[in-house]
């Protein structure tokens, strides 16, 4: 599983680097990403939250804040076919 840190970078770096790095994950064919925005004032967290809804090829896995193992973190799971068939696409 990857994870994706964008905690304490301003909010136009961390969008930057979550696109690039979660489709990045999708080409290599990873399932679930963690996302770690940290908990502040909640800025990061909803704009990691805003951008996978946004997106069709991810799911939030863990929305309810009763069940997050780590509430400065965003669970996402990637809808992609396997590692082995992106692989034979980039061949």
């Amino acid at each position: 599983m990857r994870t994706i840190y964008i905690r304490k970078l301003r909010f136009e770096e961390a969008r930057i680097k979550l696109e690039r790095e979660l489709h990045e994950a999708f080409m290599d064919g990873e399932s679930y990403v963690e996302i770690l925005h940290g908990i502040g004032e909640g800025i990061l967290r909803r704009m990691a939250i805003d951008y996978v809804a946004t997106c069709d090829f991810l799911k939030l896995v863990e929305t309810d804040p009763m069940f997050r193992s780590n509430p400065g973190a965003t669970m996402v799971e990637i809808l992609a076919p396997s590692k082995e068939y992106i692989n034979r696409l980039k061949s």
